[in-house]
């Protein structure tokens, strides 16, 4: 279509539009176009809060009218033809519009998205439709289904419908953000088998997912939403506002470090969200970085999945004398490191090695760190601060899990993991590549006299998923201590703890050797 300037009869330009069939239509009043505007303004019907969707620029002297009338209101303008808006931009009519936002050039179907994103933005207000008669006339075929969809949701009240009773029943509805980490299989079959109804939510990848959340919380009516490390939120809490805004009850189990994952993200802290910790030492600073309701829960094995092999004589491939599955760190340490200015990386390294060679907390070598170095936590920005922790966190991570595995090289032990293993320790292991932790991980814990296990430092207090998966396969445990084991297991009679990286060899030797003490104890820990 072209796009023309013309002048009225009292003097102001109006705007024509020349159709694919040679006819003209002008958007405005050919002779008064400004009185025009102010009319139709009048006689639209808004209780001038919300936003309200305009359909069709045209030369913008009824935006000019809605904004005198509404100052509280934010304007959205879809604009079929791009000509109109470059036109208004060159004449420089954009400056007396500059609090409105223009939609031009998408679909009616990203038009609407784009309408309901920035519905989410604003925690989602009333919308009212205000269509341009002339432009609707001519771009009927554009205009007229967003037009429709936007009616249909006003008129049936969305906000009204999001804002439902909860927990009206034993049996709950639950809306899981899935965004595929391991334990959500496990997760899910669990909150089934307590006779409860999951419905899995996995477009939070998506650019823009608001629409399909809405649909499936107005079909399924979820009790409350489930998240695991708060994964589906976004960093500046436009999802946290949106579900605090409908009443959404929102429950997000951490079994990672929360301080590495929503302490840089404030606006996710929200009083309808009730957060639960792996590990107890994360509690006190979950209370001090704003979350009311904080309980404990810590880590579970599905013994469903992870249980004794009924035909061992099968997996004589996974025997072996000890074993350790995990990653050597070396992939997610860079990734971190490249979040990180090149000129801290000595301080990480320095840190790491510290909290190593020391046997101290991570917590504990970090806060002496900030403490002596005041001026660098300062000019540190939350996310900066967050990546450099996850760094030494990875780094300490990587340093204690290779001096404790290095202490297995007499008893050449088998090692499931990344390539980067064997750059590590060179020779003097069996280096096996990744295991299937559903179909295979069970078949290894089954067949191994000693199966190995350092915590990452992450945790403080808590017992990582091996405490709970390597039992439930009747397997015998070795492990590093953790506080939270003594709740969860008797140390010496049912579970085998080493406080000491220089205790694990010894270890080893003894319960290779006693194997009917071997058996006995991996009998009580399951």
């Amino acid at each position: 279509m072209n796009v023309t300037l013309v002048e009225t009869r009292k003097g102001d330009l109006s705007m024509k539009l020349t159709c694919d069939d040679g006819t003209e239509r002008a958007l405005h009043s050919l002779y008064d176009p400004v009185g025009e505007a102010k009319k139709i303004v009048e006689n639209f019907s808004f209780n001038g809060e919300g936003i309200i969707v305009v359909l069709g620029l045209g030369y913008g002297y009824h935006i000019d009218a809605l904004m005198e009338r509404y100052p509280m209101a934010r304007i959205v303008v879809v604009e079929a033809v791009k000509d109109v808006l470059k036109i208004n931009m060159e004449e420089g009519r954009l400056q007396s519009m500059r609090d409105a936002f223009f939609i031009t050039g998408k679909t009616p179907e990203e038009t609407l998205s784009e309408i309901s994103r920035i519905q989410f933005d604003m925690g989602f207000p009333p919308l009212a439709v205000f269509p341009l008669p002339s432009a609707l006339s001519i771009n009927d075929d554009y205009y007229r289904p967003v037009l429709n969809r936007l009616k249909a949701s006003a008129s049936i009240r969305i906000w009204d419908r999001l804002k439902y009773k909860k927990f009206k029943g034993e049996k709950l509805n639950i809306l899981f953000l899935d965004l595929g980490y391991f334990l959500s299989y496990e997760v899910c079959r669990a909150i089934e088998r307590l006779g409860h109804r999951v419905v899995r939510f996995s477009k939070m990848v998506n650019h823009d997912p608001i629409n399909d959340l809405i649909e499936m919380i107005l079909n399924a009516k979820p009790d409350f939403l489930l998240t695991i490390n708060h994964l589906g939120f976004d960093e500046e809490g436009k999802l946290a506002e949106f579900l605090n805004s409908i009443d959404m009850p929102v429950a997000s189990w951490f079994v990672d470090s929360p301080e590495l994952i929503v302490k840089a993200f404030k606006n996710n802290i929200k009083p309808n969200v009730s957060v639960f910790s792996w590990d107890k030492a994360y509690m006190e600073g979950l209370k001090r970085i704003g979350f009311e309701d904080i309980s404990y829960l810590p880590l579970a094995a599905d013994e469903e999945l992870f249980m004794p092999q009924k035909k061992p004589a099968k997996a004589s491939k996974y025997k072996s004398q000890v074993s350790f599955v995990g990653n050597s760190m070396v992939g997610s340490l860079k990734e971190s490191l490249a979040m990180v200015e090149r000129s801290i990386h000595p301080v990480v390294d320095a840190i790491s090695h510290k909290i190593v060679n020391n046997n101290t907390k991570l917590s504990d070598e970090l806060n002496a760190y900030y403490k002596d170095n005041d001026n660098m936590l300062l000019s540190m920005e939350p996310m900066e601060r967050m990546e450099f922790e996850k760094a030494v966190m990875r780094k300490a991570t990587l340093l204690y899990r290779l001096s404790c595995v290095e202490k297995l090289r007499p008893f050449k032990a088998r090692i499931y993991g990344d390539k980067d293993w064997k750059k590590l320790l060179k020779k003097g292991f069996e280096f096996m590549p990744p295991v299937d932790y559903y179909k295979k991980l069970p078949l290894v814990y089954a067949n191994t006299k000693i199966n190995f296990n350092a915590t990452s430092l992450q945790m403080n207090e808590a017992a990582n998923q091996r405490v709970f998966d390597i039992p439930a396969c009747g397997g015998f445990l070795l492990t590093d201590y953790r506080k939270s084991i003594e709740e969860l297991f008797h140390i010496d009679d049912d579970i085998i703890v080493y406080k000491d990286r220089d205790e694990i060899g010894e270890l080893c030797r003894f319960y290779l050797k006693h194997e009917d003490s071997r058996k006995k104890i991996a009998l009580k820990a399951r």
